[in-house]
């Protein structure tokens, strides 16, 4: 058995050798890292260009400094208030782009003096901040204590009770749901059509007729689907520690958000997964001797999965607990790309999640089976295309 599996082990590694140091692969990824890093220049320009707006404040304006800092964060803002000699420098310190705005006159009815036109959350702001201030003067004439009232009703309300809490993590979650349905769906599209592009190419050369010379069938194809695949996977590795590190930085990932549970799942299916896709690409290549008619054997094996990608793509975003998402990801050739996601999201039942890979654990053995006798039927027959009848006949001797 392990001398068997030795040509396997070498196919494999030449396979993966050849890939990654071929500039196709370091282009590509290379393309999709400077992609990441673009995308998080831009996050943090855009946060760094979001600069606490200052505020001047002169003579009994200076009376809303708190108001006005307590206002700030209910708007989303960050505001600095800064204490003004006098209402000429204020208003020479707006114009020099010193400050945003300066606060002047009556705390109930002061006077704002701009640039242009304030912010409209800066305009909010102030507009809290005089309301809030004209509030407590006239409870404070009344004989009414503002803190005891505000203190009176905040612990009013009604008190909600969920069946199901929400869960503060779900916008994360399905954010790496989606990115790991994504990141499959494309590794396994790009290395399975490599392997079906892969068995044409050496078939129209005739190197195959040498390399099975000293090999059998299946163990080229074993060998070809194990060094792809090995070759996806690291890719699928480096682009998704890339964007993992992006999202952390742009402050949208935390480590409890079903981050470890989510990279396990996303590589055991993408395993399991490439294992089914890449055998039946393998298969459709051995079909044809030409690349040029490559596409004519792989386009309804694209197709189809396109399609269930989009479909359950829009499903998991509207319902991840839905019928419609959960058969779909039940069934084996779609379970690699939708059931990690759910699980991400947390919706996805142990039972279910053992059922899926079950199921497509057979499935892969089933297509494994007819997939290395399909390619062991036609990687030698050059010519005309051969047919999915004679493929599937008896191997000629």
């Amino acid at each position: 058995m392990i001398g068997s599996l030795r040509p396997v082990g070498l196919i494999a590694r030449r396979e993966f050798v050849a890939r990654v140091r071929g500039r196709a692969f370091l282009l590509s990824t290379v393309a999709v890292l400077v992609l990441l890093g673009v995308y998080a220049a831009v996050v943090a320009t855009i946060a760094s260009s979001e600069d606490t707006a200052r505020v001047g404040v002169v003579g009994p304006a200076t009376a809303l400094t708190g108001p006005i800092q307590r206002a700030a964060p209910t708007e989303g803002l960050m505001v600095a208030v800064v204490m003004q000699p006098d209402v000429a420098a204020g208003e020479a310190a707006v114009r020099a782009g010193d400050l945003d705005a300066l606060v002047s006159g009556e705390p109930t009815r002061p006077r704002v003096y701009v640039e242009s036109e304030p912010e409209a959350d800066l305009e909010r702001t102030l507009v809290d901040a005089t309301s809030s201030l004209a509030r407590d003067a006239y409870l404070t004439g009344q004989g009414v204590d503002p803190g005891a009232l505000d203190a009176a009703v905040g612990e009013s309300g009604p008190v909600v009770i969920a069946a199901e809490p929400p869960d503060p993590q779900a916008g994360v979650r399905l954010g790496l749901g989606l990115g790991g349905a994504f990141l499959l769906f494309f590794s396994i599209q790009t290395y399975g059509a490599m392997v079906a592009q892969g068995v044409v190419e050496e078939k129209a050369s005739r190197v195959v007729e040498i390399v099975l010379s000293s090999v059998r069938p299946w163990q080229l194809l074993l060998g070809k689907v194990l060094g792809l695949g090995g070759v996806g996977l690291l890719q699928l590795v480096v682009l998704g520690g890339a964007g993992l590190a992006v999202a952390a930085v742009a402050g949208v990932l935390t480590a409890g958000a079903g981050l470890v549970s989510t990279i396990v799942s996303v590589v055991v299916w993408y395993l399991l997964g490439f294992a089914l896709y890449a055998t039946v690409f393998a298969a459709a290549g051995s079909l044809v001797s030409r690349q040029e008619d490559t596409q004519s054997v792989l386009s309804p094996i694209t197709v189809t999965v396109l399609l269930g990608f989009v479909v359950g793509f829009n499903l998991l975003t509207s319902d991840p607990r839905g019928t419609a998402i959960t058969v779909i990801s039940l069934l084996p050739p779609f379970s690699p790309l939708f059931m990690p996601a759910r699980v991400a999201l947390g919706v996805a039942p142990v039972g279910q999640v053992v059922l899926a890979f079950a199921l497509t654990l057979a499935f892969t053995a089933v297509v494994l089976a007819l997939g290395g006798k399909i390619y062991a039927n036609s990687v030698l027959r050059t010519g005309a295309r051969v047919s999915l009848r004679e493929a599937l006949g008896r191997a000629r001797t």
